[in-house]
C-alpha cells in the first residue's frame, strides 16, 4: 500500500471565510506598506545624522578653539593699547593694564585666564628680530646713551595672556591645549 501524507493547502482544503478574509486584508496592508515610499527621507536621515554629527563635532569643537584664541589676542590688544596711551605711573599701572585686559573680552569669567604685565628692563629693537636689547639704563627714564640705530633708548612692557581650552568632546590626541598671546609695547 502506498501512504500519501494529508498536506493542508489553500488549493486542496480552501480556509474558513473569516480567516481568508483577515489573511487577505494584512497581507494586502504589508504589500501596500512595502510599496509606500513616504517617510523614507526620514527614515535616511535618521540613519546618516548620527554619522554626520560625529563627523561635523570636532570642525565645531575647532572652531570654538580659534574663536578662544581671537578673544586672548582681544585682551592682550587692548591691554598693549592701555600700556600705549596711559602714562606709566609705576605703582596701580600694571593692575590697570590688567583690568584693562579683563575688561575687553569675556574671558574674565573663565577661571583658567591669566593675563600678565613683565618688565622688560629699558632697552633698544633688534636689527635682525623682534627681540629688545636691553641695558640701557633702568626704566622708567632710559639713558645710558643711544641705540645702534641711533635712536634713543625706551621702556618697553610684555604683556601676555593665556587660557586652557576645554574642548566640548574627549580627544586622545588633543587634551586641553593652553591657548596664549603675547605683545610687547614701548611705553616711554
Amino acid at each position: 500500500m502506498f501512504y500519501r501524507p494529508r498536506t493542508l493547502s489553500l488549493r486542496i482544503r480552501p480556509l474558513s471565510g473569516r480567516l481568508t478574509a483577515l489573511l487577505r486584508s494584512r497581507l494586502a496592508w504589508i504589500g501596500a506598506l512595502a510599496h509606500d515610499r513616504r517617510g523614507v527621507s526620514a527614515v535616511e536621515f535618521g540613519l546618516a545624522a548620527p554619522v554626520f554629527l560625529a563627523a561635523l563635532s570636532p570642525v565645531i569643537d575647532l572652531g570654538l578653539a580659534f574663536s578662544e584664541q581671537i578673544r586672548v589676542n582681544q585682551a592682550v590688544e587692548a591691554g598693549a593699547q592701555y600700556a600705549a596711551v596711559n602714562v606709566y605711573n609705576g605703582t596701580t599701572w600694571s593692575s590697570d593694564v590688567q583690568s584693562a585686559m579683563t575688561n575687553a573680552t569675556s574671558l574674565s569669567s573663565d577661571a583658567t585666564f591669566s593675563p600678565t604685565v613683565g618688565s622688560t628692563p629699558c632697552g633698544c629693537p633688534n636689527s635682525t628680530n623682534t627681540a629688545i636689547v636691553g641695558g640701557y639704563g633702568t626704566p622708567p627714564s632710559c639713558s645710558a646713551g643711544p641705540c645702534p640705530d641711533n635712536s634713543i633708548p625706551g621702556y618697553y612692557v610684555t604683556i601676555s595672556a593665556q587660557v586652557i581650552y576645554t574642548s566640548l568632546m574627549p580627544y586622545s590626541i588633543i587634551t586641553n591645549p593652553t591657548l596664549s598671546s603675547t605683545a610687547t609695547v614701548r611705553i616711554q
